[in-house]
């Protein structure tokens, strides 16, 4: 069976979203295409030929342009069978499904269901199958994962790389697990994993790093969830990892918590080349804190910036700046946090224009909901919209993520203002909203050493 396997975003890296099924499928005998819209313009004949197209949805930006992507291919290709598959698939399955975007739907561990889907299709059969995880309900049955393909995919030059400095990396990215083990409120992958955790091979995630590296990789991204969900597993990668590849740097996602909790592991991640750390701090406020249940409070991450600053770690802090339960003060109170701890050059500065997020299944659109500020799902943005705790909140969000996006847009045409240049602006509007007028603001004095990051500015 011809498939095309097509990815719309997946925050800069080579799509691991596409490699993974492409090995499962090519495995089993189907001649697979893959496709990846973020670097590539559609190919007229690949979208021509195609029996099974499969639409890769591992998040909210992936699924708004994956939407747009099927409408496109419906009007080239009404003949083929879609297939939504990923993190997003299943909690949108009845828009996808009733709108006639998508005849089959993935989520959860998609390889085995995408496999079983060809085989039935090329049998010559097209009437829906009755294939586990091919609807509502995900499935999460533990697979042998095989080495991903990565074979069909435009090279690593393409992707977001490391900066440090003057500096630049080629980057590749692996997952040695999926799922997670908490369920913080706003996460998407709460309503679809519900607290389960899936680990990759250690073989297979190493020999991806080996492919890798022979692609020309210097520094490898873990995109888990969180990388101490499971640390024996974890750290026995690292290990041989550093064994293998000794100039290889790393980055990984940990939880606040996590960091408090194992702060003794944190000298053998720096050891092993960890470039940085993505941390999900989230709010300033603690009562914030809670209503997303993140586990940790703002003191927790004061004390995990100490211990990893201790140790020579670099912390990049993600926020979900603007929640229902966000005042003005309260946004000026986590710019004072990031000002304070010597953190403006860490974090991107798209992440202050952030706003709160309540796409189908999200444990928290009924808490929104008992506050009487939850509104309409909004089909094109898909997600429930919700309005702030006084007008003043929704137009400073609306203000700063205006200020955000003009800068991320300028340094794409590389002109752009310095990451210090875009938070002096940001806190200038968020203290014209506060108290009322105009004035010029000074910044409290950063640390000058480089601090690394990827330069791919996105994060949703």
């Amino acid at each position: 069976m011809r498939v095309l396997l097509v990815s719309t975003y997946e925050m800069g890296h080579q799509p691991i979203g596409l490699a993974s099924p492409a090995a499962a499928l090519g495995a089993a005998g189907h001649e697979v295409t893959c496709l990846d819209l973020a670097v590539a313009s559609g190919e007229a004949d690949a979208l021509a030929r195609a029996e099974l197209v499969g639409i890769s949805v591992p998040m909210h930006t992936a699924a708004r342009l994956g939407i747009e992507f099927a409408r496109r291919l419906r009007q080239v290709n009404n003949s083929a069978k879609v297939v939504f598959y990923g993190l997003y698939a299943s909690p949108l399955y009845d828009r996808l499904v009733d709108s006639g975007l998508a005849d089959f739907v993935f989520g959860g561990e998609y390889e085995p269901g995408l496999v079983a889907l060809a085989r039935h299709l090329s049998g010559g059969q097209r009437a829906a199958p009755e294939i586990p995880g091919a609807g509502r309900q995900p499935t999460f049955d533990r697979q042998k994962f095989r080495l991903p393909d990565r074979s069909g995919l435009p090279g690593l030059e393409h992707y977001a790389r490391l900066k440090i400095g003057d500096q630049l990396r080629l980057v590749g990215y692996v997952e040695a697990s999926r799922g997670c083990a908490h369920t913080c409120r706003h996460c998407p992958i709460t309503p679809v994993y519900g607290g389960r955790l899936r680990l990759v091979q250690p073989e297979v995630v190493l020999a991806d790093i080996d492919q890798l590296v022979a692609l020309g990789a210097e520094h490898i991204t873990f995109g888990d969830p969180d990388f101490f969900n499971a640390l024996p597993h974890s750290f026995a990668i690292l290990e041989e990892l550093h064994r293998r590849h000794p100039h290889i740097s790393f980055d990984a996602t940990i939880k606040v918590e996590h960091l408090l909790e194992h702060a003794a592991r944190l000298p053998s991640l720096r050891d092993f080349g960890c470039s940085f750390i993505t941390s999900a701090f989230e709010s300033t406020d603690d009562q914030v804190l809670g209503q997303l249940a993140k586990g940790h409070t703002r003191e927790d991450m004061e004390l995990a910036l100490a211990r990893a600053t201790t140790v020579g770690l670099v912390i990049r802090p993600t926020w979900v700046a603007f929640t229902p339960w966000t005042t003005v003060q309260g946004f000026v109170d986590l710019l004072d946090f990031v000002e304070r701890h010597g953190l403006v050059a860490n974090v991107q500065p798209v992440q202050y224009g952030l706003r709160l997020l309540l796409p189908p299944g999200s444990p928290l659109i009924e808490v929104v909901a008992q506050t009487g500020v939850l509104g309409a799902f909004d089909d094109e943005r898909l997600t429930y919209t919700w309005t702030g705790p006084d007008r003043c909140v929704d137009d400073l969000q609306a203000e700063v993520a205006g200020v955000v996006e003009a800068a991320a847009l300028a340094a794409a045409g590389g002109n752009g203002p310095s990451g210090l240049a875009t938070f002096t602006e940001v806190k200038r509007a968020a203290l014209r909203a506060l108290t009322g007028r105009d004035v010029a603001v000074d910044v409290a004095p950063q640390p000058g050493r480089p601090v690394p990051g990827l330069t791919e500015a996105w994060f949703c």
